[in-house]
């Protein structure tokens, strides 16, 4: 697919890929959940690692104590989520809640930001950003468990918002004035 006068096809092709993600994700939620929790858990485990390597090539710094805390914090965390992921899921749900609420703020002012500067369009993202607000609340104020099962429906849900946003948006810069 070409770009229009210059316009690169990356943004339809993330949208669509978001779009295609988030379906899998509320056709799957325990997976998607589990999914997320591992790879976060493969992150911290990683991050962990680069760090030790870190500390002890570079023992004469003045903070070696604290990288290596640092260190043996990701390690640890990262291997308790891997050891347990349906727990570390649980323990998320707070976590993705927090990132839709944050997001979703964010969603909003560049929504309005939008509709300040007069680009078409800027609906669809206060509208991403609202269901993003709805639901974090969805998720802060379940049970813990429930929210867990749930976390892949509501993650699934905020993707495929932000893909038609990302769609949205790209077909109104792409549009002849």
């Amino acid at each position: 697919m070409a770009g229009i006068a210059g316009k690169s096809p990356w943004l339809t092709i993330e949208g669509v890929l978001l779009i295609l993600l988030g379906l899998a994700a509320v056709l799957m939620p325990m997976m998607a959940g589990l999914a997320a929790t591992l790879v976060f858990a493969w992150i911290l485990i990683l991050t962990g690692m680069i760090g030790l390597i870190s500390a002890f090539a570079g023992r004469s710094h003045s903070h070696l104590g604290w990288s290596l805390a640092s260190a043996v914090i990701a390690l640890a965390i990262g291997g308790a989520l891997f050891a347990y992921p349906l727990a570390g899921a649980v323990a998320m749900t707070w976590v993705i809640g927090a990132y839709l609420l944050m997001d979703g703020v964010v969603l909003i002012g560049l929504g309005l930001d939008h509709r300040k500067r007069g680009l078409a369009q800027w609906g669809w993202l206060l509208a991403s950003g609202g269901i993003d607000l709805l639901l974090a609340a969805f998720i802060l104020f379940m049970s813990a468990i429930g929210s867990a099962v749930l976390v892949g429906v509501i993650v699934g849900l905020s993707l495929m918002a932000a893909g038609v946003a990302m769609l949205a948006a790209h077909r109104a810069e792409s549009a002849p004035a």
